[in-house]
């Protein structure tokens, strides 16, 4: 599923492949409606056609394409959902990918595909480019990697709840980006026990916990390679610490074996012997 690092890749890729280009037409798949909720495809494909992409940002897991037509600003939302990726084919002659969901057809002949086999993604027209005064974007606290994580902000944040650490990190109000995966490598990275009580946490484990998704982070960044993301439950290689690898022995104190719990409907993995 993605989280910061692959919707940061994803940005990196469509502002090279699509920065300065003019959309010449959105076609889609009949069966993929539910990916323009609330509203529909024609009305996409009406809005976006004949606009210019401006600029590519994110915020959380949240992709902010910004686009112009006949001067005015306009914007599209999209969340990748848990499989969506953007792909870029080179002309209209080659094979479109499987589980194409929406084709952006960009002057010069590139398309760009939206690939989601399970459809939980979405693309939403946003008037005026306000992403601002969407909800969903308006209640998301300040990314991680743009702004940096505050750690007083955290530690105070955590002490107001008894919610399990690796639980409260999912909250995208605290780290926008921070999904299943991150939260138990951060926990991981800063020795902490993912059960543990959030308002048990001292100063000095909050700082660990702080620096330790901005690494898990900017490790997954560095392993993303080539032309489009390849998920760990795609069958892709594996670049984490204790994420799906129950069983195995502990990369780092080597005695203990890496547990697998579940926490609000969600696996944990974890090390009992060097965690707490």
């Amino acid at each position: 599923m993605p989280e910061l690092p692959e919707v940061e890749f994803a940005a990196r890729c469509l502002r090279r492949w699509a920065r300065g280009r003019r959309i010449l037409a959105a076609e889609w798949d009949p069966r993929a409606r539910r990916i323009f909720r609330p509203g529909s495809p024609a009305a996409f494909a009406r809005a976006v056609a004949g606009a210019t992409v401006e600029e590519v940002g994110r915020l959380g897991k949240h992709l902010l394409i910004r686009l112009s037509r006949g001067g005015a600003p306009l914007g599209v939302l999209s969340h990748l959902g848990m499989t969506g990726k953007w792909l870029e084919v080179p002309g209209p002659d080659a094979a479109s990918p499987r589980h194409s969901r929406v084709r952006l057809l960009l002057d010069g002949g590139t398309i760009l595909h939206y690939q989601d086999p399970r459809l939980f993604g979405r693309l939403r027209v946003v008037p005026g480019a306000r992403f601002e005064e969407m909800p969903e974007v308006a209640a998301l606290g300040p990314d991680p990697l743009e702004r940096g994580i505050d750690g007083d902000r955290l530690l105070a944040a955590l002490a107001r709840t008894r919610l399990p650490v690796k639980v409260k990190l999912l909250d995208q109000r605290l780290i926008p980006g921070v999904g299943n995966i991150h939260a138990a490598e951060a926990c991981f990275r800063a020795r902490v026990d993912p059960r543990r009580s959030s308002r048990s946490l001292g100063r000095a484990e909050v700082r660990r916990i702080k620096a330790a998704v901005l690494a898990s982070f900017r490790m997954t960044l560095e392993a993303e390679r080539g032309r489009e993301i390849t998920y760990v439950e795609e069958g892709g290689e594996n670049p984490f610490l204790v994420y799906e690898r129950e069983g195995q022995r502990c990369p780092r104190c080597r005695r203990g074996r890496i547990r697998r719990l579940v926490q609000a409907g969600r696996s944990t993995y974890f090390c009992p012997s060097c965690q707490g």
